[in-house]
């Protein structure tokens, strides 16, 4: 706990030293974090000089905190909390779903992809297929004891789909099924096993004029990200992945970044955030690789504001 604490407390040092605020500007009140004071950079900073092209921003020497979500400090939300899609095909006399899922609040995509009509029910149940509770012709009682049905719908014809929502927040066991009389019988069942949803994992990234502070080393996942200027002016975040150097990145006459040019892939936008504004948005980082987090209001990425970041498996 202790090299925790000092760990955090150097993040918090180090961040601070790149938060930088023009000197006329630092009366002005800091961003409203919903981080803790632990992990979000200080207000306090050096004067800055004006933007000369092609400068850059030396994050990478500085860890900002990444902070996970658990401690009773964090904000509740969770880059993991939207629903998921799930797709299942259901065939004489199969059900076509992954045997893993992540818990949480899901949308199911039921295609049935046999020649008669089939049906999904979903119950979670601690019991073994074979011992569910059955009446005489060896259906499911659906509201048998020892299982829950979580999730039913219509009938669904042959090549149609049906889509529908699914609480799978608990983990567990389940059996997805069709249990159109004799079907379950002849086998058309899968066992699932949802897991716990991880932790979320929160990345605060501080905008100024001309540095974007983030850490260098993520590990692959779903993170929040939660971006604040502490600068004078309107800046935004955007996020790449790209094995470009930034240097090679398709840019207009003006240097700025086409944002959907060749060789790069525009992962996550948002709106333009005010000076001493927050946005918090969930991005996907999942796939290893280079990425770039960089203002590209015109003449920002000119002005070297932008971090290159690594994703590690």
């Amino acid at each position: 706990m202790d090299t925790m604490r000092s760990n955090r407390a150097a993040a918090v040092l180090l961040g601070a030293a790149l938060v930088i605020v023009n000197g006329c500007a630092s009366s002005a009140t800091s961003p409203a974090w919903t981080f803790t004071a632990e992990s979000a950079p200080s207000a306090a900073a050096a004067e800055t000089g004006a933007p000369s092209a092609g400068s850059s921003a030396d994050a990478s020497s500085v860890p900002v905190a990444v902070e996970t979500a658990g401690a009773s400090e964090q904000p509740a939300s969770s880059a993991s909390s939207a629903p998921s899609d799930v797709a299942i095909h259901v065939s004489e006399w199969s059900v076509g779903v992954p045997t893993t899922i992540q818990a949480g609040a899901v949308d199911l995509s039921i295609t049935n992809i046999g020649k008669i009509p089939h049906e999904l029910l979903v119950f979670k149940s601690d019991l073994a297929p074979s011992a569910f509770p059955l009446d005489s012709h060896g259906n499911i009682i659906e509201d048998g004891p020892g299982i829950t049905l979580v999730s039913d719908g219509d009938n669904i014809d042959p090549g149609a789909t049906q889509s529908r929502k699914a609480d799978l927040s608990q983990p567990g066991t389940y059996l997805f099924v069709c249990n159109v009389p004799g079907h379950f019988k002849a086998g058309m069942f899968t066992v699932v096993n949802v897991t716990p949803t991880p932790p979320a994992v929160f990345l605060p990234v501080s905008l100024n004029e001309w540095h974007v502070a983030v850490q260098d080393t993520i590990k692959a996942g779903q993170v929040t990200v939660e971006a604040a200027n502490f600068g004078t002016i309107q800046h935004e975040l955007l996020v790449f992945k790209s094995d470009l150097a930034p240097s090679a990145y398709p840019v207009d006459k003006d240097g700025n970044i086409i944002e959907d040019g060749a060789g790069i892939n525009l992962l996550s936008d948002g709106d333009n955030i005010d000076p001493n504004g927050t946005q918090t948005r969930s991005l996907d980082l999942t796939q290893p690789g280079t990425y770039l987090f960089v203002c590209n209001v015109p003449g920002h990425f000119k002005a070297g504001m932008f971090t290159v970041v690594t994703v590690t498996p």
